[in-house]
Order: C-alpha cells, then structure tokens, then sequence
C-alpha cells in the first residue's frame, strides 16, 4: 500500500494530520489540475491558482470530508470539487452583475466590455447537462468529470474503474453525444 494510500485512508477517518500530508504532499498536482479549471472559465472568475487550491481544498476537507481511497480517485474528486469552486464563482459574479456591481456604461464604450458573460453561461450549461447526465448515467458523469475536470487520461480511468481502455474511451464518446444533445438550443 502507497504512502499517498495510507493517508487518504486515514484522512477518510478523521485524521487531520493525515489531511495535511496529503496537502503538503499532492499540493503540485492540485495545483495543475486548479490551472487547468481556470484556463477552461477563461479568467472570468476572478480567482488565482492558489486562491482556487485553497477554497477547493478547504471545501473538501471541512465541508464534505476527503474521498477516495486511492490517488487516482482522489484526483477524481479534487477535479470534481475545484469545478464546483470556479462554478460558485462564477455565479456569484454573475448576482453581482445584475445589480450588485453595476457600473454606468455608454454606448461609445460598449465595444470595450470583455465577453465573460457568454463564457460564465457556457460553464453554467455545461455543469447542468452534466447534472442531467449523472441522473441519466451516474458512470457517464463519473468518467466526464474524472477526464475532463481532473484532467486523467484514459489509462488513469481504466485503472480506477477497473476496465478497459476501450471501455473508458466508448464511454467518453457517449458522453459527449450526450452532451451535445443536452446542450442543444
């Protein structure tokens, strides 16, 4: 059994030292996958890499607890979490901007207003459709966020899930049929 395995096991317990180690340890590897989640909001959520880590991790070990017994689903997790992370904040930009930071804007300058709110909804669209593909298919859902939001490649995912590889890359296709039907007007 790995060290990283060990300590998520006892993390999962209540272990609170374990859960330090287990920052202190995987903090680069969460760090590229809290990069990655700011890359696909485009910038738009006012959050960092850093800032993004630490709420991430905070809401994962105060607020839900630490899961996974194995680094790979952890990784799992950790993508799904940092998702919800960048999601609140976009929709709390977006309740601010409907009233809560209003600024007086010209049409002379309605040229130079940046597009966020385009990108803000596509990420909004995207987490509901696959909210409604984790009721259809909870696995479908499960390998989405795990590939795309935890940034784990096909191999990664077969492991965890103990399948095949061409299990895992079938399923991705159905998934994004899915969500193309899902986030269809």
């Amino acid at each position: 059994m790995s060290d990283i395995t060990r300590l998520l096991g006892a993390a999962s317990s209540g272990d609170a030292a374990a859960v330090q180690q287990i920052y202190a340890l995987l903090y680069p590897d969460i760090r590229r996958i809290a990069r990655a989640r700011l890359i696909e909001a485009g910038g738009v959520t006012g959050l960092d890499t850093t800032a993004l880590v630490h709420e991430g991790f905070l809401r994962m070990a105060e607020r839900e607890g630490l899961h996974g017994d194995q680094k790979l689903q952890f990784f799992a997790y950790v993508g799904r979490a940092l998702r919800s992370v960048v999601l609140d904040h976009l929709r709390a930009r977006a309740t601010e901007k409907r009233g809560g930071d209003v600024q007086m804007l010209t049409l002379s300058h309605a040229d130079d207003v940046p597009a966020e709110a385009g990108l803000s909804q596509d990420l909004a669209a995207l987490d509901a459709a696959i909210e409604q593909m984790r009721a259809l298919d909870e696995t479908l859902s499960q390998t989405v966020e795990m590939h795309f939001f935890a940034g784990m490649t096909i191999p990664e995912i077969a492991e965890v899930r103990a399948v095949s590889t061409r299990t895992v890359d079938r399923e991705l296709k159905k998934a994004r049929l899915l969500l193309a039907e899902l986030l269809a007007p």
